[in-house]
């Protein structure tokens, strides 16, 4: 798991689709985020 997202109250756990380590968080916590957004960089590997 990567993070937890809440959306209308409710909290969905994310998971990566490639295995890294994360290199830069692009949003701060209690930011609004779009569908698509990126929220991390990661470094493959």
């Amino acid at each position: 798991m990567v993070c937890i997202i809440e959306a209308m109250k409710v909290f969905n756990q994310i998971t990566a689709d490639v295995k890294g380590t994360i290199a830069e968080v692009l949003v701060k916590n209690g930011d609004p985020v779009e569908f698509g957004q990126p929220l991390f960089r990661v470094r493959l590997g």
